[in-house]
């Protein structure tokens, strides 16, 4: 049964590993607890938006044999570059969002009170594990946290719909479409249901786990395991917003702007609907799932800087590997300069802090949609291979979307 879900399950389940950190967390719960159950809509129009961007990641993957990296080189190299930074501003924020998060977990759990010591500990342990085991341990050890989080997070959301009474009181509130209410539907989509930078990491993940089960993965194979992650981060998200409106909303419970404190509140939400004696499971569960997040951010960051230098600097076939994992390397300690840099700099207000992050998602969001567009419309997929035309005009209608909203945002955060 193991090797049947280790053939059949991987990159997929990463990617929700990936997704359920701070989007879903943080972002999900907080629109649940300020707007109620009319977040649920909004939550599957975004993460519907944004679904050939993700999808094209894994099946270019698939069908060429090659990651979207590659595929980006065909473009031109100065494309690749673009990516390189793209991506290594993308991930450092999105590092240093889930380790405050996750801090801010094991301060509430444990009550530890030890400054930075503790990001930094949660980075540097993150970082050994991926440097040491690579893609087979983290696919091995992703795969369990995020099941156990995910049964217990479905439990919790189905008692609290199913056993809480709302006494008549609204489920949702009224939106307008105000500055403040704007800016924060922005900053829920901007990683809902993950960075758009995920896309290129699922392509690398893919091509990885050909390496390791020494055979190609189908175009099917791929299909079928992004779905399934695809849809477990769409429902958890949508758990988390019911978890929101049922036990903050109805109840007018402020999301405090504090890291540990919101956390509590976070565990809060599994305790009040489902009872006391699974504080435990959860705030463990809580916790694997966001250092889960985090691993796989981790492996991001110098996994595709590594592949983008590769092509770059067009290394010898016979040499990639090895210049990849020396690359892989040195991009390790690259990240780590640069998140704690974001650290030291803007750990102050983790309300703001987190917002801001993930706003920055919709900065880059439409250049990652028209790249994966042209890579999997390009003449290296066969005919076979290549989407519906549903897909295509899907497709083009999301880089559309991401670059108004993206406009949107940069206009009412820096020209209002």
């Amino acid at each position: 049964m193991f090797r049947t879900l280790q053939e059949k399950l991987g990159p997929g389940l990463l990617y929700a590993a990936l997704a359920v950190g701070v989007s879903h967390l943080v972002s999900s719960t907080t629109a649940g607890a300020t707007y109620g159950f009319v977040m649920v809509g909004y939550m599957a129009l975004v993460c519907l938006v944004k679904y050939p961007t993700f999808l094209f990641g894994v099946t270019y993957a698939a069908a060429t044999g090659e990651t979207l990296v590659e595929g980006y080189t065909r473009m031109g190299k100065w494309v690749v570059v673009l990516f390189f930074f793209m991506q290594l501003f993308e991930y450092t924020f999105a590092i240093s969002g889930v380790t405050v998060t996750t801090a801010a977990i094991l301060r509430a759990v444990f009550g530890i009170e030890a400054g930075i010591i503790l990001e930094l500990g949660l980075v540097v342990s993150c970082m050994v594990i991926v440097a040491l085991g690579r893609y087979a341990v983290l696919e091995d050890l992703t795969r369990v946290l995020v099941i156990v989080f995910s049964i217990g997070t479905v439990i919790a959301a189905i008692i609290a719909v199913g056993g809480i009474d709302t006494g008549g009181a609204s489920l949702s509130a009224d939106l307008t479409l105000d500055t403040p209410t704007t800016l924060f539907l922005i900053a829920v989509a901007g990683w809902m249901p993950t960075g758009t930078a995920g896309s290129v990491g699922l392509s690398l993940w893919v091509k990885a786990k050909s390496i390791r089960l020494n055979r190609p993965v189908s175009t099917r194979e791929a299909a079928f395991d992004f779905h399934v992650g695809y849809g477990t981060a769409i429902f958890l998200a949508i758990c988390f917003v019911a978890l929101g409106t049922y036990v903050m909303f109805i109840n007018d419970v402020a999301v405090d702007s504090s890291g540990a404190v919101f956390a509590g509140q976070l565990i809060n939400l599994f305790t009040s609907t489902i009872g006391g004696w699974i504080y435990p499971v959860i705030a463990m569960a809580a916790i694997t799932v966001m250092y889960s997040t985090l691993l796989t951010l981790v492996d991001l960051l110098p996994r595709s800087s590594a592949a983008a230098v590769v092509e770059v600097f067009s290394v010898p076939e016979e040499k990639i590997r090895d210049q990849f994992s020396k690359m892989y390397m040195i991009f390790i300690g690259v990240e780590f300069l640069f998140v704690m840099t974001v650290l030291f700099v803007l750990l102050e207000d983790f309300g703001t802090f987190i917002a801001w992050v993930t706003s920055m998602g919709f900065v880059v969001a439409p250049i990652f949609s028209f790249l994966n567009h042209k890579a999997m419309f390009g003449p290296q997929v066969d005919a076979a291979h290549r989407p519906s035309e549903l897909l295509r005009y899907w497709s083009i209608s999301t880089i559309i979307i991401l670059s108004i909203v993206g406009l949107m945002f940069v206009y009412m955060t820096y020209l209002m």
